[in-house]
């Protein structure tokens, strides 16, 4: 199966304190992974380095997404590869769905338009894979 992301010892730190030291981590298209741990183990700490974020110093190690060494790449670079972090308790615009949000973000990502019904179907086959 091909590999969707994978992650090579990665060593990231926060103000010059090492969080993650070494982590692996290979997840492959279609496959879904949960990470889970106690208060300060890391998880956010990966994630946002997935995401680029510029708190968060990779000092060593590589993040490749889809076949690309994604470690130098700038958040928005990474956001245009379909790289998101979404919350669990996301803030609420009002009058704003999250679907309609989602869209809009796809739109501005790939520079389609993007129709409503057809993102409606789309969305909700991809809900399905994962209930």
């Amino acid at each position: 199966m091909a590999e969707l992301l994978q992650i090579k010892d990665l060593k990231v730190s926060v103000e010059e304190k090492q969080i993650l030291k070494g982590i692996d981590l290979t997840i492959n298209k279609g496959e879904i992974h949960v990470v889970m741990g106690t208060n300060g183990a890391g998880k956010s700490t990966l994630a946002n380095a997935i995401m680029g974020n510029s708190t968060y110093t990779v000092d060593s190690g590589s993040i490749i997404f889809d076949g690309k060494d994604i470690t130098e790449d700038a958040v928005n670079d990474r956001a245009k590869a379909g790289i998101f972090m979404s919350f669990q308790n996301p803030i609420s615009i009002p009058g704003i769905t999250v679907e309609n949000f989602i869209r809009t973000a796809k739109s501005t990502i790939t520079g389609e338009n993007v129709r409503a019904l057809s993102f409606k179907k789309e969305l909700k086959e991809k809900m399905d894979e994962l209930s």
